[in-house]
């Protein structure tokens, strides 16, 4: 099963994006919240991608930039009535953290006006998952404060210019440090640099 991908990005139609991975290319399906944040094409990306399989379509990939993405659309998917579309239409339709809080706090009405929610279903979603999901939002904050503590210890531009010194651009190397050290936040300065080394090797 394919868990993660990293590769070039080579091009993307409505909600589905085309990854070069080592020259195979791969089509995942992405919400809105990952569109507005692609890279320009030709740039390499990380996704942590859900690989699920339908008897109309076959083997279909879904991709998130972060793991908090996916944990929610996994969550979504456990509510009866709602499949793969429906749970990337909702996280198309609001953003991850404000469709979780809604979810946590019971807020039917707000969940009524997503596209394709009726009654019903807000209330399924509230009932099978509103004590799932305020964990989920308890654990993403856990999360985020912890990257900015790491942010804060870990001297990346320093690490920039390391890279910077090896020939990479100043940006390919903020931009992979960066990325690195959100999807691995107890990581030290050795284990980035390894990482990026090995991340920004692809792309020569």
């Amino acid at each position: 099963m394919i868990g993660r991908l990293t590769g070039y990005l080579v091009g993307f139609e409505g909600d589905t994006l085309l990854l070069d991975v080592h020259g195979v290319g791969y089509e995942v399906r992405v919400p809105q919240s990952v569109r507005t944040q692609l890279p320009p094409l030709g740039e390499m990306i990380t996704l942590h991608v859900r690989t699920l399989f339908s008897e109309e379509e076959g083997l279909m990939l879904f991709g998130f930039t972060e793991l908090a993405q996916r944990r929610l659309f996994d969550l979504l998917l456990r509510v009866s009535g709602v499949g793969p579309k429906m749970a990337m239409n909702l996280l198309s339709a609001a953003e991850p953290e404000v469709l979780a809080r809604a979810i946590a706090r019971k807020d039917t009405r707000y969940l009524r006006s997503l596209p394709g929610v009726g009654a019903k279903l807000a209330e399924r979603m509230v009932l099978e998952l509103a004590d799932k999901v305020a964990e989920f939002a308890f654990e993403r904050q856990i999360e985020r404060l912890e990257a900015a503590s790491r942010t804060s210890q870990i001297d990346l531009d320093a690490l920039a210019e390391g890279l910077v010194q090896l020939g990479y651009s100043r940006r390919d190397a903020l931009n992979t440090l960066t990325n690195l050290l959100n999807e691995n936040p107890s990581a030290d300065e050795t284990t980035l640099m390894r990482l990026a080394l090995t991340r920004l090797g692809l792309k020569r």
